[in-house]
């Protein structure tokens, strides 16, 4: 299996219920589940679960910082967190089991200085060795970090490790305007915006919206990805899901239209639970053969 090193610069500790929330009153439920939230850990979990070395790195601070690290280690991760004087984020989401959509509460980013960015990228030029892929997700978590992710890129054009990123606003923009554009994008479609040719600088483009079909863009062609119908439960992090299992069908050297059924199927299967990101290769199995892959027009 590959090595993979993922990148989450404001990741934060998630708690999960599954209960509904009512506006001014005291809302009380039977149980939280404690997961290590943000694009880069969601993606890490599934491809660890799929039976890959996963380093994960990023800011983490505080005790909520010792938390994450000890829930990424319990995912299967190894974390390489750097320390932050700012504490690690914390967010709540409670989703309505019968259908009625989620309820999140997240915490802002906090405040990094530039010695702790310095200190990020020594330690991301440490770990690149020997790494086949890198995935950055998600946003950062102060304007000090905003020309990150095109520092990150071209630390991996150097080492000549293909970095994907999914992210948005302007460390994206900075992402696609540096001198080595991500290989791969993935942005729904509030994030694509109205001006998609900023997008023509990532090599491979994947569109998503919502549960309607995924428009991808690749050096063979432009495919139609029509994703399987579930009833969907929690659709958090199935984006990510889709990330996630088109890297492991990549890595694994499945065919392009293979890929594209196994990341769709990912992405379903997560929404069709409440928990997020935590599924698994037969989760994902068992939905390919309903996704459909359709050669679209140049």
């Amino acid at each position: 299996m590959a090595t993979i090193l993922t990148l989450t610069a404001n990741p934060l500790v998630d708690h999960l219920t599954a209960g509904r929330i009512a506006g001014n009153a005291v809302n009380r439920i039977g149980h939280f589940t404690t997961l290590a939230g943000g694009k880069g850990l969601n993606m890490g979990r599934v491809l660890a679960r799929h039976g890959h070395r996963v380093i994960a790195t990023g800011f983490a601070g505080g005790p909520e910082g010792d938390l994450l690290a000890s829930l990424t280690a319990a995912d299967g991760m190894e974390p390489a967190f750097v320390p932050t004087a700012a504490r690690t984020r914390i967010g709540f989401i409670a989703i309505d089991p019968e259908g009625g959509g989620s309820t999140a509460v997240l915490e802002h980013g906090s405040t990094v200085t530039q010695a702790e960015m310095g200190t990020l990228m020594q330690r991301f030029r440490a770990l690149l060795t020997g790494v086949d892929l890198v995935l950055v997700g998600g946003s950062v978590p102060h304007e000090t970090c905003n020309g990150l992710y095109r520092q990150v890129l071209d630390q991996c054009a150097l080492a000549s490790v293909t970095c994907w990123v999914d992210a948005y606003g302007v460390v994206m923009d900075e992402a696609l305007g540096g001198a080595n554009p991500p290989a791969l994008c993935k942005p729904n479609k509030q994030e694509y915006g109205k001006n998609g040719r900023r997008w023509l600088p990532a090599r491979e483009l994947h569109l998503s919206d919502g549960a309607n079909e995924i428009k991808v863009r690749h050096p063979e062609g432009r495919f139609r990805v029509i994703p399987p119908e579930v009833e969907a439960r929690n659709p958090v992090g199935s984006g990510d899901c889709y990330l996630a299992a088109l890297a492991h069908a990549r890595l694994t050297g499945m065919p392009l239209i293979e890929q594209l059924r196994y990341a769709a199927a990912a992405g379903a299967a997560n929404a069709a639970r409440i928990d997020i990101a935590r599924i698994a290769p037969a989760d994902i199995r068992a939905l390919i053969d309903d996704v459909q892959v359709i050669p679209a027009a140049e």
